[in-house]
């Protein structure tokens, strides 16, 4: 994959939206299973999949359950786990939080970080929120409002876990902050 130019859509490269994308008149199960059926693969090995990833996310309680049925958290778990079983080698996450109360976003950042921890994926993330990107990533990319251009490229240094209110995380996120709003001010050229 890496190398190659990109032709069309491919299962190995997965979407998050902010807004779920669940298929309503489909179970957790089902939602989760799409994607390798579609393939093509063996009932056993999609069953074998979906239970792997039901559990990954922890909504093996729920797996019967309908989209209507669960709350923002375990609809975007369920997201997730759709991406992960149809074996996305890179997770393209445009906002996935964004829409999710406080608590529940930063328990689904730690869920995230743990599946990334267990797969290795690699995860592009969309974020407005600087202490999202700072908590979550190894890279922070600032880019610049329309037309969006690479303000600043950031590799982060902080070890991990991360703790949101120790002094070099918030030196990084002051840091962020500032190269964040250094286009204000600016006319477009």
């Amino acid at each position: 994959m890496w190398g190659s130019p990109i032709k069309g859509p491919d299962p190995t490269r997965g979407m998050v939206f902010q807004d779920y994308a669940l298929f309503p008149w489909l179970s957790v199960r089902d939602n989760i299973g799409f994607g390798p059926a579609s393939r093509g693969l063996a009932r056993s090995v999609v069953k074998e999949t979906v239970d792997k990833f039901i559990d990954l996310v922890g909504l093996a309680k729920f797996a019967n359950a309908y989209p209507h049925q669960l709350s923002g958290g375990m609809k975007q778990r369920v997201a997730i786990a759709r991406v992960l079983a149809n074996d996305a080698e890179i997770v393209l996450m445009d906002e996935p939080f964004g829409a999710l109360d406080a608590m529940t976003r930063e328990r689904l950042q730690d869920e995230l970080l743990d599946i990334w921890q267990r797969t290795g994926l690699t995860v592009v993330f969309v974020t407005h929120s600087i202490e999202e990107a700072i908590f979550l990533a190894d890279r922070v990319v600032v880019m610049t409002p329309g037309p969006g251009r690479i303000e600043s490229d950031n590799p982060l240094l902080l070890s991990r876990p991360r703790d949101v209110a120790s002094i070099e995380f918030n030196d990084i996120r002051r840091v962020m902050s500032a190269k964040l709003h250094s286009h204000h001010g600016k006319k477009a050229a």
